[in-house]
């Protein structure tokens, strides 16, 4: 495999781990990953679990607070049905690749997911 080409797809595999509800879980169980891994020397379980998860958590809080930030109208369905609207968030990350720091554009991305997803 080409150094480059392994690069990208541990990029890949990476950032889809820590959208998943259990990134090390999920890193575990991508069929190709110990391939990847093995093409970059890198051994699984040097990859530290908890680290991981913390990092999934963080880049979730993250996304959260830009579109709070953002928002109104979310903030109030938030205020109103914590429970719903923290569902809806799960899905909307698992969903929708993060491709955005800026908290407009994460409205934009939630408004959009929100129009055709199904409630």
């Amino acid at each position: 495999m080409d150094p480059h080409d392994a690069h990208r797809r541990f990029e890949r595999l990476l950032a889809d781990a820590l959208l998943s509800k259990d990134p090390v879980e999920a890193l575990d169980g991508a069929a190709d990953a110990g391939e990847i891994l093995e093409a970059l020397g890198i051994v699984r379980s040097a990859i530290d679990p908890d680290g991981l998860r913390l990092t999934g958590l963080l880049v979730a809080k993250l996304r959260f607070e830009r579109l709070l930030r953002a928002s109104p109208e979310a903030g109030k369905r938030f205020e109103a049905d914590p429970r719903e609207f923290t569902r809806a968030f799960r899905r909307y990350h698992a969903e929708v690749p993060p491709t955005t720091a800026e908290p407009r554009e994460e409205k934009r991305l939630f408004e959009a997911w929100t129009e055709t997803s199904p409630s």
